[in-house]
């Protein structure tokens, strides 16, 4: 099983306003966090065990005399000093002071700011089906998910907690599926112990990862929810291939932004990939208002997880990859555009003179969905046949290429658009010195 890790809520780093002051809590032994810098919190945000005495050491770039503050979850403007600090030259010093609250040391016009933490162990967890986004994400519930700090400002924010679990990935660049692929993601919980992450699309264990204790030599802890969490999300990818043609007289003609289709007959292979026992289908209709349309005139369903079709009709067709489970849907949308008919035959070429140029008799086409054509001599004598367009006739009859002279065609043809074509004309083979024996 590969590992692949997320962030999904990334850790912040606030650049201290200044680099040559230091900050060490505990003796070291503290989970340092660096929040935004909109927090205030310019020498981060700790976490130190709850049983452990709280003891800090400030060390200045200069002499100048410091005075320590405290403050809560109201904030720095309800600051109260602290007396008991201890300053020596450009080092302040102090032990024995709360938790889970903030700490001001103001020395001349610099301000610096940082919160302290108490230790929260998770006791439980487990996940929550009455979330209301649960389409998109799982709440996670735990008792001691949630380690508080406050800006200077009084707002409550929390330290990001870490949660695995096994999902589906998509390679977009292979357009190839992984499943049973665990992933790492971390979120910041809310106030009540609750952690809202992007949702698994399989059934699995979800695990939050602490490791917050090894900050001070403890190992990482880990616990799992009781059951296995089954998702409502719906994972849903598709795999869309258009079988190319390489007909040198066939007209083809680019398709306006990420459609398919062109000359018809368009062939396509749709490919699904749904997550779980979600229901799907492939879903057919054509609309005015365009791919985005959420309630379009349904005119074929497709339930094949691979569906091949093909376009023979004018005009732009909307095939949508829908998925469903009673709670959450999904949907896919893709364009195909077949383009109109046409056709136009040569009369002369000029087959065994140069080979390679103008030595094959060819009609230039697009979108025909209907082909026959008949080759005859000036008495009635039919020189060839044939029903598929893309090919053409080598002046040839019984194998050895005709005299030169005038040549009749008869065709019948059907275009994408319900166009009908009978054409009749004359063909001249143009040739120096005729060679039947070739």
């Amino acid at each position: 099983m590969r590992k692949i890790i997320f962030t999904i809520i990334g850790i912040l780093f606030a650049i201290p306003a200044f680099s040559q002051s230091a900050l060490v809590v505990n003796n070291g032994n503290s989970y340092k966090y660096e929040p935004k810098s909109s927090t205030g919190l310019n020498m981060g945000c700790y976490v130190v065990p709850k049983d452990i005495p709280l003891a800090f050491v400030f060390t200045s770039d200069r002499d100048e005399p410091m005075n320590l503050y405290s403050f809560g979850t109201m904030g720095d403007t309800y600051k109260n000093k602290i007396a008991t600090a201890q300053q020596q030259g450009r080092v302040l010093t102090f032990t024995g002071g709360d938790k889970d609250c903030g700490y001001i040391i103001e020395q001349g016009l610099d301000v610096y700011r940082f919160w302290v933490s108490a230790y929260k162990q998770v006791s439980s967890l487990e996940c929550d089906y009455t979330y209301t986004n649960i389409c998109d994400n799982v709440r996670i519930i735990g008792e001691g998910l949630t380690i508080a700090y406050y800006t200077k400002d009084g707002v409550p924010r929390t330290i990001p907690r870490k949660v695995k679990f096994n999902t589906w990935l998509w390679n977009e660049e292979e357009e190839s599926l992984e499943t049973s692929v665990e992933v790492e993601i971390a979120g910041e919980p809310s106030l009540d112990d609750k952690l809202v992450v992007e949702s698994p699309y399989e059934t699995t264990f979800i695990t939050l990862i602490d490791d917050i204790p090894t900050a001070w030599g403890n190992p990482i802890k880990e616990i799992s929810t009781d059951e296995e969490y089954t998702p409502k999300s719906i994972f849903l990818e598709a795999v869309v291939t258009q079988t190319e043609r390489e007909a040198t007289n066939e007209i083809y003609e680019d398709v306006e932004g990420e459609a398919y289709g062109g000359s018809a007959p368009v062939e396509m292979e749709f490919e699904a990939f749904v997550n779980e026992d979600n229901y799907f289908c492939w879903q057919f209709f054509k609309s005015a208002i365009g791919p985005e349309d959420e309630s379009p005139v349904i005119y074929a369903t497709y339930l094949d997880q691979t569906l091949n079709y093909t376009f023979k009709d004018a005009g732009t067709t909307y095939v949508r990859l829908h998925a469903e489970n009673g709670v959450c849907s999904k949907d896919i949308t893709y364009t195909i555009v077949v383009n109109d008919s046409f056709i136009d035959a040569p009369n002369a070429f000029s087959p065994g003179v140069s080979p390679g140029v103008n030595d094959e008799w060819k009609v230039a086409y697009k979108s025909i969905v209907e082909f026959k054509c008949a080759i005859f001599d000036r008495w009635g004598v039919k020189m060839f046949d044939f029903n598929d367009p893309s090919i053409g006739w080598d002046g040839k009859y019984k194998g050895k290429y005709v005299p030169s002279g005038v040549y009749f065609y008869v065709i019948q043809a059907k275009g994408s658009d319900n166009k009908d074509y009978k054409l009749k004309g004359h063909i001249n083979i143009l040739r120096g010195k005729d060679t039947y024996e070739e």
